[in-house]
C-alpha cells in the first residue's frame, strides 16, 4: 500500500511538471509569433479605440458612374462634384451645417449691399507648387461670366459686375444688384490660372491641378488615381482609385463583388439590386423637397384652424412607408435638411384626435363622416402633376388620410402643362409639390409676395427683412429663424412633408464616420479607414 502511493506521488509530480514546461514552451511559441507578426506588419495602424490594434488598407475604392470630366467647372455628375471638393477648393465652403466656412478666403466682408471685399490667404500653394494668388480667383469667376460657358456654376457670377485686384492677396467684388446671401455663391472651385490658356478653361495639361488634400496622379479610360497632397492633415486615406463605370448597374455589381468600396445613390429601390445584407448604408436628406401647399385665398383655407388639422391629420411616415420604402426624410420645415438655423424642438405631431377637436372647438359639425358648418362641407380639390407618378400615389395616400377623418378630398391629377396652368391663375385649393433647395437658407420662395400659398403676415415679412440685414451674427440669425418657425408651425400656410434621400452604400470593411450632407459627403474623410 505504502508503495503504490509513491507510485502515484511521483506520478502526480512528473504530471504537474509536464504541465509547467508544456505551458512555458506555448508561451514562448507565442511570443514569438507576435514579435514576427509586429516586424512583418510595420504599416499597422491603431484605430479610434487605443487598445484595439488593426490592419489598417490606406487606399479607397470609389465607383462612379457615367463620367463626364474632372474637371469642376464642366462636371455635371454629382458623383464628381463630390470628389472635386477633395481637390479644387472654393474661397468660402459650406460646413456639415450649412454655415459658411474659409477656404481659399481667409476674410469676406461685406462692404455695402454691392461692394465686398475678399483678402485671401498668402500660404497656399497649387499641387505643381505655384503660389496661389488673386490672379487665380479673377481668372476663374471672369471666365465663368463668358457666354459661351456652359457651367453649373455660371448662375453665381451673373450678378457680377466687376472684379478689382487690390493687391496679389486682396479682391474687390462689386455686384449689379444686391444678392441675398451672396456668401454662398461663392462657393465655386478655383482654377489655377498658369494651368489653361489664356482667357480660357482649355487646360495646358490632361491633369489638372487644385489646391485640395488630394491631387490627381493618373488619368486613365476606366480609372482615376488621386493622392494625398496635404501630408501634415491626420487622413489615414492617402490614395484614392476612383472607378469608372458606364451605368448605376455596373457599379451595384461592383459593390457586390468587392471590387469598389463604396458607391452613391438617390435610388430607393437599390435593395432590389444588391440585397439587403452584407454592405453598410448611410442615408442623409437629399435636395428634393416636397410640400403641400394649402391656399390660404380659398373660403374654407383661410381659416388658419382647418389649416392646423389638415396639418395634424397627416401621417407623413405612412406615406414614406406606403410610396417610398421608407426611405425618405421626414420634414417639419423647409431648412431641416441639416441647417444649423432650424429649431429641432419645432416639430408638428400626427394626432387625429387634436385634428378633430380643433374642428370642433371651431363649431365643425361631423355628420355621415364629413365635417359641415354654416351650410358648408369641409370639401376641397388637391392638385397633382401627373408625370410624377410616386407623387401621384402619395396624393392619394393623403386623400386616404384626410377621408378617414372626415375631410372630403377630389385628387386632380393632370398633365405638367395644365399643372402650370392651374398655377398661373391660381385656381387651386391644395397643391402637392416640391422644388430643389438652396444651399443658402433663403426661404422667402415659400412666404415672400406671389408665393403659391397666397399667404401673407406682416410679422414674418419684417423677420425676412431683418434676415437679410444681419451678417456673420449666428444667435441672432437662429433667434429670427425660430420665431419664423414659430409663426410656420401656428399659420401652417403649407406643411413640409420629406426629402428625397442619398445614400453611401459601403463594404463592412470601410470604417469611420460617413456622415456627411447632400453638399459634400466627404466632410469626415480623415476617420474613414479600411482593414483587411
Amino acid at each position: 500500500m505504502v508503495s503504490f502511493l509513491l507510485i502515484g506521488g511521483y506520478i502526480l509530480k512528473t504530471n504537474v511538471f509536464k504541465y509547467i514546461f508544456f505551458t512555458i514552451v506555448i508561451l514562448l511559441i507565442g511570443v514569438s509569433i507576435y514579435l514576427l507578426y509586429k516586424d512583418e506588419k510595420s504599416h499597422v495602424y491603431t484605430a479610434e479605440n487605443n487598445e484595439l490594434k488593426i490592419n489598417m488598407v490606406r487606399e479607397l475604392n470609389i465607383g462612379i458612374s457615367n463620367y463626364d470630366t474632372i474637371n469642376p467647372i464642366f462636371s455635371n455628375n454629382r458623383d464628381i462634384q463630390y470628389i472635386d471638393k477633395l481637390i479644387f477648393e472654393p474661397l468660402v465652403d459650406i460646413s456639415y451645417n450649412f454655415e459658411i466656412e474659409n477656404k481659399l478666403a481667409k476674410e469676406f466682408s461685406k462692404i455695402n449691399d454691392t461692394t465686398y471685399v475678399v483678402k485671401l490667404k498668402d500660404n497656399i500653394n497649387w499641387h505643381d507648387g505655384e503660389k496661389f494668388t488673386a490672379e487665380d480667383v479673377i481668372f476663374t469667376l471672369n471666365n465663368l461670366k463668358n457666354n459661351s460657358i456652359n457651367s453649373i456654376y455660371k448662375e453665381n457670377v451673373s450678378k457680377v459686375k466687376e472684379l478689382q485686384k487690390i493687391d496679389d492677396y486682396t479682391i474687390k467684388i462689386v455686384l449689379r444688384e444686391k444678392v441675398d446671401f451672396f456668401e454662398y455663391m461663392m462657393c465655386i472651385p478655383i482654377l489655377a490660372k498658369h494651368s489653361y490658356e489664356e482667357n480660357t478653361f482649355n487646360s495646358k495639361t490632361p491633369i489638372l491641378i487644385g489646391t485640395g488634400q488630394f491631387k490627381i496622379s493618373k488619368i486613365e479610360d476606366n480609372e482615376i488615381l488621386l493622392e494625398k497632397f496635404d501630408y501634415k492633415s491626420d487622413s489615414k486615406i492617402i490614395k484614392i482609385n476612383l472607378k469608372l463605370k458606364d451605368t448605376v448597374k455596373d457599379l451595384y455589381s461592383a459593390l457586390i463583388k468587392n471590387e469598389i468600396d463604396m458607391m452613391v445613390t438617390d435610388n430607393i429601390e437599390y435593395e432590389e439590386y444588391i440585397g439587403t445584407i452584407g454592405y453598410n448604408v448611410n442615408q442623409y436628406a437629399n435636395r428634393e423637397f416636397d410640400y403641400l401647399v394649402l391656399n390660404t385665398k380659398n373660403s374654407l383655407l383661410s381659416e388658419r384652424e382647418i389649416r392646423q388639422a389638415i396639418s395634424c391629420a397627416i401621417d407623413k411616415n405612412e406615406i414614406n412607408y406606403n410610396i417610398y420604402n421608407n426611405k425618405y426624410c421626414i420634414s417639419n420645415f423647409p431648412l431641416d435638411y441639416g441647417s444649423y438655423l432650424y429649431n429641432l424642438d419645432n416639430k408638428v405631431e400626427y394626432d387625429i384626435d387634436k385634428a378633430k377637436n380643433i374642428l370642433i372647438e371651431n363649431r365643425w359639425i361631423l355628420k355621415n363622416n364629413i365635417w359641415r358648418k354654416d351650410g358648408k362641407k369641409l370639401k376641397l380639390r388637391l392638385l397633382v402633376n401627373k408625370e410624377n407618378e410616386r407623387r401621384v400615389k402619395a396624393a392619394e395616400n393623403i386623400k386616404q388620410q384626410l377621408e378617414k377623418i372626415g375631410i372630403e378630398i377630389n385628387v386632380i391629377a393632370v398633365n405638367n402643362t395644365q399643372f402650370n396652368n392651374y398655377i398661373r391663375y391660381k385656381n387651386y385649393d391644395m397643391i402637392l409639390t416640391g422644388n430643389i433647395v438652396s444651399n443658402n437658407p433663403n426661404i422667402e420662395t415659400y412666404f415672400s409676395d406671389n408665393n403659391l400659398s397666397n399667404f401673407n403676415n406682416e410679422e414674418l415679412n419684417n423677420l425676412l427683412n431683418e434676415i437679410k440685414s444681419i451678417d456673420n451674427q449666428e444667435e441672432i440669425l437662429k433667434e429670427k429663424y425660430k420665431k419664423l418657425n414659430e409663426i410656420y408651425k401656428d399659420e401652417v400656410p403649407f406643411i413640409s412633408l420629406y426629402f428625397n434621400s442619398i445614400f453611401i452604400l459601403s463594404n463592412r470593411n470601410l470604417k469611420g464616420d460617413l456622415a456627411g450632407n447632400w453638399y459634400n459627403i466627404y466632410y469626415n474623410l480623415d476617420n474613414w479607414y479600411k482593414v483587411e
